[in-house]
């Protein structure tokens, strides 16, 4: 039986004057019980105006209340685009997604379209480029309509700390972080705000020294609450953690008496030195060096490490 037989609430339109940008086959969940397969055309308050196939010369337009659900096959494109995403080539990504993102715009309302998630990692990759500018003027556009997934809609919550990141305001920070401290939220998600408040609690710092630890524990946090995902802020975390112990005056005695007669293991600089030693050590061991290399200094802290004859022994195995 023929599709149009099946609606009886179409509209069928003779369309030569009206030309779309791509063409996007959706999966059409009807009342009736169908679920016919076609090209979406246009998509407002629930109606939907579509054709059969690429080649079909009318549209039809079918009312909200005909409808279920709308299922979305995936482009080509957005597929291009997360495969650059996922291997971190996030500038090429960007620009697919803005593609998609202009190409399908009449669609952006309904939900899960192709030009709304391909806005939202658009946002995504200015993100992990660190462009917060780019980012805030992103956000400022940013149709969230479509959006349906949980992890997506958290992630425009928070934004909001990699906006006071871009603003500088480091007290906003250290209280968001403080009402997210109990929410429950993707791993990626979380070491975003830790490694945000560690940034925060590093520049508070400069005036309140006794933050430098709470700094380091967000920083070390970050490393633990999405390793496999967020290598830019495993990377940046490590930075800015070595940064701190560089710094540390308390850190540099400790290496200035390094295994002289005036050593003190049983100082605050020797043990954040032993500490800044396991960092580096396991950027290494971690494969992080791929990613970007240390610096120098940071490479010299190899060196500081407790002698195997101080060195808790292993445990033997059974």
């Amino acid at each position: 039986m023929h599709l149009r037989s099946l609606i009886p609430s179409v509209v069928l339109l003779a369309s030569l004057s009206v030309s779309y940008a791509l063409d996007v086959p959706v999966r059409l969940n009807l009342v009736n019980g169908k679920s016919p397969k076609v090209i979406l055309l246009d998509y407002k308050d629930g109606d939907v105006t579509f054709k059969l196939n690429p080649s079909d010369l009318n549209k039809t337009t079918l009312k909200k209340s005909k409808i279920k659900a709308i299922y979305f096959y995936e482009p080509k494109l957005f597929t291009e685009a997360m495969a650059l995403y996922k291997g971190r080539h996030y500038k090429q990504a960007k620009e697919k997604f803005a593609q998609l993102e202009t190409k399908l715009a009449s669609l952006n309302s309904a939900p899960n379209n192709y030009s709304t998630l391909s806005g939202f990692y658009k946002m995504e990759c200015s993100r992990r480029l660190m462009d917060l500018k780019a980012l805030s003027e992103e956000l400022k556009t940013f149709n969230k309509k479509g959006l349906t997934r949980e992890t997506h809609l958290q992630q425009l919550e928070v934004n909001a700390f990699w906006d006071a990141v871009r603003l500088k305001e480091w007290k906003k920070i250290d209280a968001l972080a403080k009402k997210w401290q109990n929410r429950k939220i993707a791993g990626g998600q979380r070491a975003q705000i830790e490694y945000c408040h560690a940034l925060a609690l590093e520049q508070l710092a400069k005036k309140d020294p006794a933050l430098h630890d709470p700094a380091l524990n967000a920083f070390n946090r970050v490393l633990t609450a999405d390793f496999g995902a967020s290598s830019e802020l495993l990377v940046a975390s490590v930075e800015h953690a070595l940064g701190i112990y560089l710094s540390d005056p308390e850190v540099k005695t400790a290496m200035n008496l390094w295994k002289t007669k005036h050593e003190n293991p049983h100082s605050n600089g020797y043990r954040r030195l032993l500490e800044a030693n396991a960092l580096v050590k396991f950027y290494q061991q971690t494969g992080l060096n791929h990613v970007k290399a240390l610096n120098k200094a940071s490479l010299k802290l190899l060196k500081y490490e407790l002698p195997k004859s101080e060195k808790q022994p292993e445990t033997k195995k059974k």
